[in-house]
């Protein structure tokens, strides 16, 4: 995980491209798997009482023609939502707290305000290439001017879309409109020249792990792993559908065409970074009885994939998809076909986390083992408050799921705060980088649970935090008093 200091006393966490914390690629494939590469756990690598006349039958305007906070009328709250991860209530709980005399939330404010005037001047790079079927791995090569690499690719899409969510916050905390035309303007610039790499086109064969034009090695033109971490696309799917919701959810307007066309985005993304979900999933379901069958259903990426196909879900409010991504359902992707999910969240939880809280990655010791545990907690704890805020509520939600062996998320949380406060000491101590700079995640925990030693691992050091690739301003927005 490389640290970034953007702004005066802001940590700010950013993570490589498609990796986990230590630095390390994220990729390992299975040697029976025909074209595929053993590359190891250690590569190096970076909705007639209508006085508007509109025909929706809602006379406020405010998408909810019944006034009781659910404009679809099947019990979700939806209407609730401010954005991908806020609720209205806790919107409005930011917007007090950047008023008020508490320290931690007028310098997040500031950092908010700062970073959405900085956002101000970017121009929109979209990664494009005119033709996708030549694009190359990347992962181990440094970025340049031209535009041909799932690095790049990845990595121009992380790092503009957390300026196009930022603006999207500036505008729903202070109504700057400004802020919110640019964040549409640029999300447009990407809708219309964007390159999506979705495994479709690159002729994947998930039963075979083979691609078109497949090489062996970790760091050669296309491994397997270039299917693997195409889900990597994520990031950019969590930080616009959260930018998309906290425009559209606060009031701002978008033209008919405009909205059509930012959808219509959203959803390619998704069905881009669904490719790369089944690259895993169904690998798994043709080979039950591999030696990586448990990677397959276990390892972190399953869970970041499903974080993006949740932020799509509640973007597009999709509720087919979003069954998908939290109980299995079928879903329907326009270049896969319909499938039924064997690895939803809940199914995830079920392999990766073990009754006494430990995470798949300590379990197998990948490198850094308690780093890579946080980095699959993060994603699991993202899609756990995306459905909390737009789809479950307690004590059926995934906070609560207890998962086959009784292992679920509080007693993963419980598990590893003792590394955060030093009580505890990972079995590769030598691996691991500053585990206090994960104490952030803890902002959802003490949020859902309030244990005090949950809240001992947030005040054990600053608080004022930014996450390039979700959420952003983590205590402003979802963390306690």
């Amino acid at each position: 995980m490389n640290l970034r200091l953007h702004l005066p006393g802001a940590l700010v966490l950013s993570l490589g491209l498609g990796l986990g914390p230590g630095g390390c690629a994220d990729s390992s494939a299975d040697p029976e798997t025909t074209g595929a590469t053993e590359t190891g756990d250690d590569d190096p690598a970076t909705g007639d009482g209508d006085p508007t006349g509109d025909g929706d039958g809602d006379p406020t305007g405010d998408g909810d023609p019944t006034g009781d906070g659910d404009p679809t009328g099947d019990g979700d709250g939806d209407a609730l939502a401010a954005g991908l991860f806020i609720s209205a209530a806790e919107l409005d709980r930011a917007r007090e707290r950047i008023t008020g005399d508490v320290e931690l939330f007028t310098t997040q404010a500031s950092l908010v305000e700062g970073r959405a005037a900085s956002a101000m001047n970017l121009v929109a790079d979209p990664f494009h290439m005119d033709d996708v079927t030549q694009i190359r791995f990347g992962w181990c090569e440094g970025s340049d001017e031209v535009d041909d690499t799932l690095a790049e690719a990845t990595g121009k899409f992380e790092d503009e879309s957390d300026d196009i969510r930022t603006l999207a916050l500036h505008y729903a905390l202070s109504e700057d409109l400004a802020a919110a035309d640019h964040s549409v303007e640029l999300m447009l610039a990407w809708a219309g020249e964007q390159t999506i790499v979705n495994l479709h086109d690159l002729g994947v064969d998930y039963e075979a792990g083979t691609l078109d034009d497949q090489t062996e090695g970790f760091c050669t033109d296309r491994p397997w792993n270039f299917a693997l971490d195409a889900m990597w696309q994520a990031y950019g799917l969590i930080n616009v559908s959260d930018a998309y919701l906290l425009l559209t959810r606060n009031g701002y307007a978008l033209a008919p065409a405009d909205d059509a066309a930012l959808r219509a985005w959203i959803l390619a993304l998704v069905e881009a970074v669904n490719s790369s979900f089944n690259a895993w999933t169904k690998w798994a379901d043709a080979h039950p009885n591999s030696g990586s069958f448990e990677r397959y259903r276990a390892d972190n990426h399953l869970s970041w994939s499903l974080a993006g196909l949740i932020a799509g879900a509640a973007a597009l409010d999709d509720d087919a998809l979003a069954a998908y991504v939290l109980d299995g359902g079928e879903w329907t992707d326009s270049r896969g076909g319909a499938y039924q999910n064997p690895s939803s969240l809940r199914a995830v939880i079920d392999w990766a986390i073990e009754p006494d809280g430990r995470i798949y990655e300590e379990k197998i010791l990948r490198d850094p083992p308690i780093g890579y545990s946080f980095f699959h907690l993060w994603a699991m704890m993202l899609v756990a408050r995306v459905a909390e805020v737009h789809y479950e509520s307690a004590p059926d939600d995934l906070w609560s799921y207890p998962g086959d062996d009784g292992g679920g998320l509080e007693l993963a949380y419980d598990r590893y705060a003792g590394f955060v406060l030093g009580s505890k000491i990972s079995p590769e101590p030598e691996q691991e980088g500053d585990l206090s700079s994960r104490r952030w995640l803890y902002e959802a925990a003490v949020s859902r649970w309030a244990k005090p030693e949950h809240r001992e691992v947030i005040e054990s050091g600053d608080r004022n935090t930014w996450i390039n690739q979700s959420i952003g301003a983590v205590p402003l927005l979802i963390g306690v008093d």
